[in-house]
């Protein structure tokens, strides 16, 4: 019996620490191949992983993301554009556009992100902004913008050059920036388009999804992923950058100066697994949320609301350790006229007594001021008789003390 009761204890122990060791094995951070790497919330904008995030390297076709989101927000879809130089003359991936070809700016940009087309991205740039060089001072004012500290942008398409470089985290916020726009998530997931000449209808240019990640039929097939973009350079090796959903969990993941393409791909899904099992996101405050009461006078105190949604990541299990508050800027709103909606107060967000982002405040109701002697408050006022009454002796006697000086002066 003794024997027995041993050998069960001994079972026991060794598959607790299995279960254990399992369990602990599926919190590691992943080993990957890429140089460069960064796992971010799409909403909060916390790095869940990182691997040499700020560290600047080449991007390749990467670049294109932030020459989509500069197109998306100076363009119409339909507007027109004539291109201004032949295939031939870039260097690069092309989808063959020549001199005069006239085509729509979603024609560009679908031959941008699907076929990553070198010519697509200068014949948008020089419709943008007149030049290669002239775009690429926008491209980095938005990487500013976007709090890319440590990007400069030297073309629209990602072809190599010392000086143009980002890093894994910066990358990253570029996707975060332009999953938010529609039209950029819908562009870069159509499976295949056909481009048809303006001026020549015969000619036309076929084009297809080269994002395996979105791609059933691909061996890279990832079901979570929503879009992305990869690059490759000899100087830069691989790029990709990608965004993914789960259970309404967006993250984001960029991956630098990868050296095999092969094993990048699984990097790609064992960091965005890694990232939903292993942290949870907390919703702190939702738009429109009363988050506190303000005083505007003694007499006065109005709500105020949340103007955005503001979320927070933590491990996973560790959700209910999370609280927040928020500390509103005192400003003298005694004498202003706001409506209900209206941004009208600087709030700072704590959590765990940390600071950790800062929102607009909106009115929960509308207020108008108006001055104390003014019409419209003397006839809302309880006393408004006498108000009246004052100001109407003090007209007569300035009226009578007037026609008392002209009748001395006559004399």
């Amino acid at each position: 019996m003794k024997r027995i009761f041993k050998t069960f204890n001994i079972l026991f122990l060794f598959l607790f620490c299995f279960t254990y060791s399992s369990a602990q094995a599926e919190t590691q951070p992943p080993q990957i191949n890429a140089e460069g790497c960064a796992l971010i919330d799409a909403s909060t904008g916390q790095v869940l992983y990182g691997k040499n995030e700020e560290k600047v390297l080449e991007p390749a076709s990467t670049t294109k993301v932030i020459t989509a989101i500069i197109t998306l927000e100076k363009c119409k879809l339909d507007d027109e554009v004539t291109v201004q130089e032949d295939f031939t003359k870039i260097d690069g991936t092309a989808v063959g556009l020549l001199k005069g070809d006239v085509v729509t700016v979603r024609d560009l940009l679908l031959g941008l992100l699907l076929e990553s087309g070198n010519d697509c991205a200068n014949a948008l740039a020089d419709h943008i902004s007149g030049s290669t060089e002239a775009f690429s001072k926008l491209m980095n004012e938005k990487a500013k913008e976007l709090g890319a500290l440590h990007t400069n942008f030297k073309n629209p398409s990602g072809l190599p050059d010392p000086e143009h470089t980002t890093t894994a985290h910066d990358l990253a916020l570029f996707l975060r920036e332009a999953i938010n726009n529609k039209d950029y998530v819908q562009l870069s997931t159509t499976p295949n388009y056909t481009i048809t000449l303006k001026n020549n209808p015969s000619k036309t240019i076929v084009l297809n999804n080269k994002n395996y990640m979105i791609n059933k039929n691909s061996r890279y097939y990832y079901p979570f992923a929503l879009c992305g973009k990869n690059g490759y350079t000899t100087k830069s090796n691989h790029t990709y950058v990608a965004a993914a959903e789960k259970n309404g969990h967006v993250l984001v993941a960029s991956f630098l100066n990868a050296l095999d393409k092969d094993q990048n791909f699984h990097d790609m899904q064992a960091v965005l697994n890694y990232g939903f099992d292993n942290y949870s996101l907390v919703h702190l405050y939702k738009k429109g949320d009363e988050v506190s009461q303000y005083k505007i006078t003694n007499n006065l105190t109005i709500p105020v609301m949340a103007s955005k949604d503001i979320d927070y990541d933590v491990p996973k299990g560790q959700e209910d350790s999370v609280s927040s508050e928020i500390k509103i800027q005192d400003q003298d709103l005694s004498k202003q006229s706001f409506n209900e909606g209206d941004n009208i107060l600087k709030g700072t967000v704590y959590v765990n007594d940390k600071e950790y982002t800062t929102m607009d405040l909106a009115a929960g109701t509308s207020r108008k001021y108006e001055f104390p002697l003014s019409i419209n408050s003397l006839s809302n006022n309880a006393n408004s008789e006498l108000y009246i009454g004052s100001v109407a002796i003090v007209l007569a006697g300035v009226f009578g003390l007037r026609k008392l000086i002209n009748i001395k002066l006559k004399k």
